[in-house]
């Protein structure tokens, strides 16, 4: 399979006649993602004159026989894919949407493989960690004739097939089995894995894995069947490798590409990603400053309308930190835009000014922030003053390229 490699808001010419390794579309191609768009996020995509353009989602779209995979724009860096995808990779393991590696996410060479490799890659490492420890059993109840009782005697059977054959006895018991509805979900997800790939390394490990499951029965399966696993203490450890399953099963789009080829979808809102990376950074920041921090709340309205007795319009803020008697004292919101530290607006959003101001006015605090990736026009923390207030809100950027995991100093959005 072929890789064709974008970054969020690339402009991609579509073409009559593409060739291998061409930065554009054939019409074939196009039209395949035009039966897809239904199903993808509103505005991930953007038709021009013969052209196409990805917005603020990054993943993989699988459309055939061509893999394209969307990078995220970090600033700098744009003809560099292996640091744009390993910025991604890392974001969404900091962000819990992939699973930590125990060996590390470095031990997967994200500046040689494609992203969906990558997550080929990751779903075999954690699965092999799992199978290591045993693979899922579970009770199937089975009904068969043997020769010594086991479990509970059949009567009816027992007189219906036994009645010449006394030596024998139709039983009914619980027998411990790999072969149940979990293992087969695995098994087709390593299928479908298979037929996607696109390079030697994942597509060695899927087959290495499937030998694993060959005694498994094949099953075509869809979404509903996630709905009905139950998790008990004895597979719990299995159920971030089946949410990965089900990213692989919803995202499978068979009737969309004819033939052989199916078509995959994996995207990620960077706006939504952005938000949850930076908040496991700050909240290990407030943590060290000795300070609570939540997301999304505490919850407050902005308007009580007296004639009906109803709090109207909830305000939400993306991250409030609180001290230890649990009043608020700091508010932040994280923003995947583009900035310009050099212009005197730089570039803020007014609707985004007007939102922290409310903020200081309902929760009573002064110190609020808003987070942007570090760009090459925003390198520093810039403040502005609201006028008639005491407040200030920072503008902070975040470097999503460093390969530690510590941050400049955000203290003072505590201090005073």
């Amino acid at each position: 399979m072929e890789t064709l490699t974008l970054i969020e808001y690339e402009t991609v010419p579509i073409v009559q006649s593409r060739t291998t390794g061409q930065k554009a579309f054939s019409h074939k191609m196009a039209a395949a993602l035009r039966h897809l768009e239904k199903r993808l996020p509103a505005k991930a995509v953007t038709w021009g004159h013969q052209s196409v353009k990805f917005a603020h989602f990054c993943g993989v779209i699988a459309l055939g026989p061509v893999s394209i995979e969307i990078l995220p724009k970090i600033y700098g860096k744009e003809q560099i894919p292996g640091i744009c995808r390993q910025a991604l990779v890392r974001m969404l393991v900091q962000a819990r949407k992939l699973p930590r590696l125990k060996s590390g996410t470095a031990s997967i060479a994200l500046q040689r493989h494609t992203l969906l490799d990558v997550f080929i890659l990751h779903f075999c490492d954690q699965l092999n960690n799992e199978l290591m420890q045993g693979m899922i059993k579970r009770y199937v109840e089975k009904t068969q004739n043997l020769n010594v009782i086991r479990g509970r005697l059949k009567t009816e059977l027992q007189f219906k097939y036994n009645l010449a054959h006394k030596e024998r006895l139709f039983c009914q018991y619980d027998e411990l089995n790999t072969d149940n509805i979990y293992n087969r979900i695995i098994k087709f997800t390593l299928r479908s894995m298979q037929a996607l790939t696109t390079g030697y390394a994942a597509s060695k490990k899927l087959n290495e894995l499937l030998m694993r499951f060959n005694h498994i029965k094949d099953i075509p399966v869809d979404v509903r069947m996630f709905d009905a696993l139950a998790f008990d203490r004895s597979i719990r450890r299995y159920e971030k490798i089946l949410r990965q399953c089900r990213w692989v099963i919803e995202g499978l789009h068979p009737d969309v590409v004819s033939g052989s080829n199916s078509c995959l979808s994996i995207l990620f809102d960077m706006n939504r990603l952005f938000e949850a990376y930076v908040a496991v950074q700050m909240r290990k920041i407030a943590r060290s400053a000795g300070i609570k921090m939540r997301e999304q709340g505490p919850q407050r309205h902005m308007v009580y309308r007296k004639d009906t007795d109803e709090n109207l319009f909830v305000m939400k803020p993306d991250m409030v930190f609180l001290n230890k008697k649990n009043i608020p004292i700091a508010i932040a919101d994280a923003k995947w835009k583009l900035l310009d530290e050099t212009e005197k607006k730089m570039g803020v959003s007014q609707g985004d000014l007007y939102q922290m101001s409310a903020y200081a006015a309902r929760y009573g605090v002064n110190r609020l922030a808003l987070v942007y990736p570090l760009q090459s026009r925003l390198t520093r923390p810039v403040k502005f003053h609201l006028q008639g207030t005491a407040s200030t809100i920072t503008i902070f950027p975040i470097d999503i390229t460093m390969v530690n995991e510590l941050l400049m100093d955000y203290q003072t959005l505590f201090e005073g």
